[in-house]
């Protein structure tokens, strides 16, 4: 059974789905939402803008007390930060299999790789536009974190495939998650051959296409 909150503050039982997706695809919650096209999970969307006056109700706060996007509620149990929710449904539901999505031998690069992309790389790269002025001040000194961490990504991924393992984790989608197409098309990745190919094949996979033509984003 699933805790489902609508709009009104009301309890909504469901049986016929046990995952609820709350954010916008424009968002972070886009890595979500593919994430959970890779798992093959069947999810209801509430598709919530970040400045939804609806993410500051008590009902919302009961979900997720910062009232941001994306939040799940899955079985009954909340969770927010996209990160810890990639993190979280990976290992739930895709631990199995010859190639899957949360490997147990590559758990830990699945985590250093997830965090350092959240840690070194998205502070650089958001376009949230009430951090216009900040990155008007910083000029330069953005692009060149940018480069550098693009460089350390690009060394990472020297002849190999993947981050994690020798197939396609939640790793790579959480990291390419944060280097999305248009953010890439921002800065640029001439000198960063390797990164380039990799985004490419990420972003060719069905799961990823499905979604992003799904939510044409």
């Amino acid at each position: 059974r699933t805790r489902r909150i609508d709009r009104e503050g009301g309890e909504r039982a469901s049986f016929a789905m046990a995952l609820t997706i709350y954010g916008s695809p424009r968002s972070r919650t886009m890595r979500t939402l593919w994430a959970a096209a890779e798992l093959g999970l069947t999810y209801e969307h509430v598709p919530l803008v970040w400045d939804d006056p609806w993410l500051k109700s008590p009902q919302f706060l009961a979900l997720n007390p910062a009232g941001s996007i994306p939040t799940i509620v899955d079985d009954g149990a909340a969770l927010s930060e996209s990160m810890a929710i990639n993190l979280y449904l990976a290992k739930m539901y895709g631990s199995a299999g010859a190639h899957p999505l949360y490997p147990s031998e590559g758990e830990a690069q699945v985590w250093r790789w997830s965090l350092w992309a959240q840690g070194h790389l998205e502070p650089w790269l958001q376009q949230d536009g009430r951090l216009a002025a900040v990155r008007a001040a910083a000029g330069r000194e953005i692009d060149a974190l940018v480069q550098a961490s693009l460089s350390t990504l690009d060394r990472a991924l020297a002849g190999r495939g993947w981050l994690a393992a020798d197939h396609f984790t939640i790793a790579d989608l959480n990291v390419a998650g944060v280097l999305s197409p248009s953010r890439a098309m921002t800065f640029g990745l001439a000198e960063h051959g390797a990164v380039e190919a990799w985004l490419a094949r990420c972003y060719e996979r069905p799961a990823a296409r499905a979604t992003r033509e799904r939510f044409a984003t």
